[in-house]
């Protein structure tokens, strides 16, 4: 019992408190099985014997060995199981699914069978289509991770059946159909041999997936992140950043929708006369609903004013937010966007082209300042665009991070105002007056985005 008690505490990830590709077998001090996991993994041992070594989701909601859900519309909960077995060999080897239930106040193994590939990326339990039936969608790699292929499983009298599998790079479950039923989301081919594609499979009332696809003209090395957003008309939106490359990356939108009578998923950018290419950004810079609205925004960049002939390493880049609506898509939000310092600061309508931004080194802070050029014949002319040039121009805002309580209280002392703190980090800005374009700390306060 002490060897078999070692091996469990060793092999099992407790249900909170996990990190994602965290590996247990290197873990010092292994969590502790609850009551309810001491009794599923027994009852799993008395059904397919010892040598058990359990196997866990890398990613998503569920990350314990052991995933407990209601997977039958029967009121009380199951057990899903994923485990290998040191001691099988041929078809019996490799990667299993078990699933166990109560029966009479006690777990036992109800269904048992082999599983696709070697390691679990990631688990979705959810409906499909417009059917109360759960279905239990795995995401697995080989050990690898050259291969990915996802199965989904719709669990009934006590059988566990596959009703699609599919290879795939990213996926995800979400309300797409303008019915807004559940439906899966697949993202694929990410080699130079077959063309990226996104789908869309929707479950049928005769249990049948319809497909819907749509091959992208660029072959993707990468997929970033897949979010949704919805329209006006509540229809949703897909927005898939994908890589074209170790650095960059930009982002498609696409819609189900119906065309000529039936669905399709359609291309929004190519509808606005866009194209992905023309959303090329850094890697890192990914969609985001940055004002909170419940629709994302594209990040495209571009130079402040007075670093267009700037040596790149010198010039300080501003992100624009792209909204898209209906057929149009525009530049809702021009911003300062700080990754590192973890926030983004959206400019007012009145710095869009009179203010730039300096990096003053000496200070350890970020300086907004005047930038009207000859819109203003009592400011100096900037047009040279020179260090220098940029040294002379009038501070409008300065932000500063304290990252300590003295540093904090010094410069409190000098007139900056606290707007959030974050762990240690303080947030500190002081603004300048200036009669057109000076900002009060409420105005601050509105514009500062902070990341999570």
């Amino acid at each position: 019992m002490k060897i078999f008690s070692c091996f469990v505490l060793c092999c099992v990830l407790c249900l909170s408190g996990c990190s994602i590709g965290i590996n247990v077998d290197t873990m010092l001090t292994p969590p502790k099985l609850s009551g309810e996991q001491e009794q599923i993994y027994q009852a799993l041992e008395d059904a397919a014997g010892t040598g058990i070594r359990l196997k866990y989701p890398k990613s998503g909601s569920y990350l314990s060995a052991f995933i407990i859900a209601d997977i039958d519309a029967d009121d009380s909960d199951e057990a899903i199981v994923f485990y290998e077995k040191s001691n099988m060999t041929g078809t019996d080897g490799g990667l299993r699914i078990n699933i166990l239930d109560k029966v009479n106040s006690r777990w036992q193994s109800i269904c048992d069978r082999s599983a696709e590939g070697s390691e679990i990326e990631k688990v979705i339990i959810s409906r499909l289509g417009g059917s109360d039936k759960m279905n239990i969608i795995v995401g697995y790699s080989t050990a690898n991770q050259s291969e990915k292929y996802l199965s989904v499983y719709a669990y009934e009298n006590h059988y566990l059946e596959q009703t699609l599998t599919h290879s795939y790079a990213l996926f995800d479950v979400a309300q797409v159909d303008p019915q807004q039923h559940p439906d899966l989301v697949v993202l694929g081919a990410v080699s130079t041999s077959e063309q990226a594609y996104a789908a869309v499979y929707c479950l049928e009332e005769d249990s049948n997936y319809h497909e819907y696809k749509y091959r992208f003209t660029d072959n993707y090395t990468d997929y970033h992140q897949l979010i949704y957003g919805k329209l006006p008309d509540q229809r949703a939106v897909l927005y898939i950043d994908a890589a074209t490359g170790t650095a960059n990356i930009q982002t498609e939108v696409l819609c189900l929708e119906e065309s000529e009578q039936k669905l399709q998923l359609v291309n929004l950018l190519q509808r606005c006369g866009k194209s992905a290419e023309e959303t090329v950004r850094r890697a890192g810079l990914s969609c985001m609903d940055i004002d909170r609205d419940g629709v994302p925004e594209i990040p495209v960049q571009t130079v402040f004013p007075g670093y267009e002939d700037a040596a790149e390493p010198e010039q300080i880049r501003r992100t624009d937010w792209l909204m898209m609506q209906e057929n149009l898509i525009f530049t809702e939000y021009c911003s300062y966007y700080n990754a590192n310092d973890g926030y983004v600061f959206l400019l007012p309508e009145t710095w869009q082209r009179n203010v730039t931004i300096r990096k003053d080194t000496a200070e350890n802070e970020i300086q907004f300042c005047d930038y009207r050029q000859k819109n203003n014949p009592g400011n100096p002319d900037y047009s040279g665009q020179t260090e220098q040039a940029r040294e002379e121009m009038r501070v409008l805002l300065r932000i500063y991070i304290a990252y300590d309580e003295a540093d904090r209280e010094d410069h409190l002392g000098s007139g900056y105002a606290l707007l959030h703190t974050k762990g240690s980090a303080s947030y500190l800005v002081k603004p300048e007056s200036d009669e057109e374009l000076s900002l009060t700390l409420g105005e601050i306060f509105l514009n500062f985005k902070f990341l999570d």
